[in-house]
């Protein structure tokens, strides 16, 4: 037998056993490669609820603030992506299915930092959600959000996205973060990434 007929042969009666290896081999390097290089989880996110959503903005504040903490610019989120109705507050053509998506990420401690309205942090509150108390030293430069005698939220300024939709021109713009985020260093720095800027 020479080489042509001996390739013939093998192809013949082994086709399927070469398909059934080469198939083991390239799911085993598709798995390899997916836990190696695979979607890392984020070491900084940061839910904007109801304001305008703009997704340049919200990058741009990522990339900003990656660079000054140090961290990898694709492992940090700021997503403005969550505008919802709850209780009294009613938005027409909202995605009602970012409120589910919100509280699902609450729960599996994927949150580390919000930015929402005064009216918002009370639902939360109301829904179980607990915040991290802040220490004077992390809020220096803020106005305090005081609740039960403690700084539980920083105050960013007037809520004019609400204003808008409720008529309510006194509500404010928290920045408060969770207690079940599990990035409190990143949080620090993001306070201080906020120091000065207006969202």
């Amino acid at each position: 037998m020479n080489r042509q007929e001996t390739c013939s042969y093998i192809l013949a009666y082994y086709w399927y056993h070469i398909l059934i290896f080469v198939s083991i081999a390239a799911l085993v390097v598709l798995f390899a490669a997916h836990y190696a290089f695979g979607n890392k989880k984020p070491e900084f996110t940061c839910i904007i609820v109801n304001q305008e959503m703009d997704a340049a903005r919200d990058q741009e504040m990522a990339d900003a603030f990656a660079k000054e903490a140090g961290l990898p610019e694709n492992r940090v989120v700021i997503d403005s992506d969550y505008q919802f109705s709850y209780g009294e507050f009613r938005l027409e053509g909202a995605n009602e299915s970012s409120y589910e998506k919100f509280f699902f990420q609450w729960q599996n401690q994927e949150i580390d930092a919000v930015i929402m309205s005064e009216s918002f942090y009370r639902h939360c509150k109301e829904m179980g959600g607990r915040f991290r108390v802040l220490e004077e030293q992390e809020t220096e430069g803020f106005t305090v959000y005081m609740e039960e005698g403690q700084c539980s939220a920083v105050v960013l300024g007037n809520d004019s996205f609400t204003e808008r939709v409720t008529g309510k021109a006194d509500e404010k713009l928290l920045l408060a973060f969770p207690s079940s985020g599990q990035h409190t260093a990143e949080s620090r720095s993001f306070l201080k990434y906020l120091q000065g800027k207006v969202i």
